[in-house]
């Protein structure tokens, strides 16, 4: 089992990796997205407006802050198919918050994407070691 195990909010990554067995799991890096945890009028936009494309039809709101978020998540993936390309992992298992899960997701590449054997959707970023095996064993 030569897996990566990464565990992320919208604002901060951990990255575990685990060559045999899931209990001989160490913290290999970790990332900040200090943006990702401000508010809007923090980050120094106006609130966003609706806007009319080209064809006249309404776009959807994008808030800074939704956009600082993707682009961690951005970020991450590119990390990830970058260790991949590095041969470091061949299993990859994402724990995340329910939201960013899904952005994070949709930013892998399909090599990747392909490698991913579970998903737990939880915001587990704080907790210890120990308690994040306890945690994918039981999931």
């Amino acid at each position: 089992m030569n897996a990566l195990i990464v565990v992320a909010d919208a604002a901060r990554a951990r990255i575990f990796k685990t060559e045999q067995k899931l209990t001989d799991m160490t913290e290999t890096e970790g990332f900040i997205h200090p943006e990702s945890r401000l508010r809007n009028k923090e980050l120094g936009a106006d609130p966003p407006v609706r806007s009319a494309n080209q064809k006249g039809s309404l776009q959807p709101r994008t808030f800074p802050k939704d956009h600082a978020e993707q682009s961690f998540a951005n970020e991450l993936g590119k990390h990830l198919k970058a260790l991949h390309n590095q041969l470091q992992y061949e299993e990859l298992i994402l724990i995340a918050s329910p939201r960013f899960l899904g952005m994070l997701r949709n930013e892998l590449d399909i090599t990747i994407d392909r490698l991913v054997s579970r998903t737990i959707n939880k915001d587990l970023v704080q907790a210890g070691i120990d308690e994040l095996i306890e945690y994918i064993k039981n999931y």
